[in-house]
């Protein structure tokens, strides 16, 4: 796209660079999340500018500080946080010469390269041909690398031709050049970060963070040509992984070497992992008795809470998550997982079919309160809470439901006073003895549990406790379950349950029929089936 140059006295010259789908209409083919066919909103794809790519717009910039030279590398390479061009941005680029042929170029606020110019590039140096460690055949071909998912890229970036060996140490494959900006070198990590996908036992969600020195030993291949890729393993730590690629010629010589180059891991287990293939049949909540689901908190860091975040949430409820209090997102955002997930299992019972996350939104009706919204929604009420690192939901289409979650209470003097009355103490006392018959012993958790019930019961009346959480009489039902009748007259039958976390133990009431199995953990997901959890 065109640059605009604004020039200052004594500022170190910049240009403005408008960045869309318009503008780089091949990073179309690099969007990060899959969505329907027909899905209206690009920015929900989240489509992002390779590193590589930045690499040939800072090559631009520097030719214009140094024309009439050659690119023969770059160095310091830093990529500082995403660009996405949808909606579109105005990238502010800086070029500032550092000696030697090397011109410092910054894009925004996104990443930083040293890129370095000369006449001539350098002669090649003898490729290493030393043998990677324990290697045998690839189990994905490159085929099965786009089409089965393991790669987002589209067509414009799907550089990986052939997928040779997969060692201990490193990877060797065939990528072909694509007249993309950038796509070789993002091919060749791909195959770096193939090799951790396949590699890692845990935390296998990897994008390149830095990358120390690329040597470049002759000008780009031509379209189509095929260029033989070894990648090796340098450093694997609880945060990244460190490797070196070298791309050869079909005549054997090296033409590129890219040292140092670093990815960062983001949190992926069990749950989250699959949701990278898979998204639309299955979902980071987990389905319980009952048809409510359970959402934890499975990442530890701002970032890989980015990652879920785009994955679940669209252009609207992104914008709401940005308004929240920093503090306060992680609750707001496991909250609209369980409530998502609540719905898509629902609508996968009834036979739905693929579901996507953003195509279930979840709003606030006049009231404050959830409400899936969207042409599959449709006739679903649902009802959530948070509390700590989990969140729950639930989701039907009988009528308006409740669900809550509290952590059993170390006030039960407190709880006694403020929200039970004399005949439900006398009630949590037989909860608690029966219990504690068969091993179980914690007579805090049933004066919870009554409190718990009395919330679920408010929420699905659309009213609250009122302040007066007295006036909700709670009285046993059959088969463990619990009746609460509200002020004016009305009854909820409520369910119970219990979820342990390793930073509390916490208690779930909801309202709504007998509880119904609907986990399906006999049998494994199609993600954990073709991809492992």
């Amino acid at each position: 796209p065109p640059a605009a140059p604004i020039r200052r006295r004594g500022a170190v010259p910049r240009t403005v660079r408008r960045l869309s789908l318009d503008t780089v209409p091949y990073v179309r083919d690099h969007c990060v999340y899959l969505q329907p066919d027909d899905w209206p909103e690009p920015a929900d794809r989240f489509p992002v500018v390779p590193m590589t790519t930045l690499l040939e717009l800072a090559a631009e910039e520097a030719r214009q500080v140094s024309p009439g030279q050659d690119v023969t590398g770059y160095s310091d390479v830093r990529a500082l946080r995403w660009l996405p061009v949808a909606p579109p941005v105005d990238l502010t680029v800086t070029a500032t010469p550092v000696g030697d042929g090397r011109i410092r170029v910054g894009l925004g606020d996104y990443a930083s390269v040293t890129v370095h110019l000369a006449a001539l590039h350098p002669a090649p140096p003898p490729p290493d041909l030393s043998p990677l460690t324990s290697g045998g055949p690839a189990p994905v071909s490159a085929s099965a690398l786009y089409r089965d998912r393991w790669m987002f890229h589209g067509p414009a970036f799907a550089g990986v031709h052939e997928v040779g060996t997969l060692a201990a140490d490193g990877i060797r494959g065939t990528l072909r050049a694509l007249p993309a900006p950038g796509a070789l070198l993002d091919a060749a990590g791909q195959l770096l970060g193939h090799w951790m996908q396949l590699k890692l036992s845990g935390d296998r969600l990897v994008f390149p963070a830095t990358l120390d020195r690329v040597r470049l030993y002759g000008p780009p291949p031509r379209e189509g040509a095929l260029l033989a890729a070894t990648a090796r393993i340098r450093a694997v730590r609880p945060g990244t992984v460190r490797g070196d690629v070298e791309l050869c010629r079909a005549d054997g010589a090296v033409w590129a070497r890219l040292e140092g180059w670093t990815y960062r891991r983001f949190g992926a287990d069990e749950r989250v992992w699959p949701m990278k293939f898979t998204p639309e049949v299955c979902g980071i909540g987990e389905p319980r008795p009952g048809g409510w689901c359970l959402a934890r908190r499975r990442w530890s860091d701002p970032a890989s809470q980015e990652l879920v975040m785009r994955r679940y949430l669209g252009a609207a409820e992104r914008a709401r998550y940005e308004r929240c209090a920093p503090h306060s997102r992680t609750a707001w955002l496991l909250g609209r997982i369980a409530a998502k997930d609540a719905v898509r299992e629902l609508l996968w019972d009834e036979g739905a079919g693929p579901v996507f996350p953003a195509e279930v939104a979840v709003v606030n009706d006049g009231h404050g309160r959830p409400r899936p919204d969207g042409p599959l929604a449709r006739g679903i009420h649902v009802s959530l809470a948070h509390k700590d690192r989990l969140a729950v939901a639930l989701a039907h289409r009988s009528g308006p439901v409740g669900i809550d979650i509290e952590t059993v209470t170390d006030d039960p003097g407190a709880l006694e006073r403020i929200a039970l009355t004399p005949a439900e103490r006398r009630l949590a006392d037989g909860l608690h003895a029966r219990a504690a018959a068969g091993g179980s012993s914690d007579r805090a958790h049933w004066l919870t549990a009554l409190w718990c019930a009395k919330e679920a019961a408010a929420k699905a009346a659309g009213s609250g406790l009122g302040g007066r959480p007295q006036e909700w009489a709670v009285s046993p039902a059959p088969g463990g379950a619990l009746w609460v009748a509200a002020p004016d007259g009305g009854r909820h039958l409520v369910h119970l349950d219990s979820v342990h976390d390793p930073s509390a133990h916490h208690v779930v009431a909801w309202t709504g029929p007998p509880p119904g199995d609907r986990t399906g953990t006999d049998t494994p997901t199609l993600p954990e089936a073709i991809h492992g959890s």
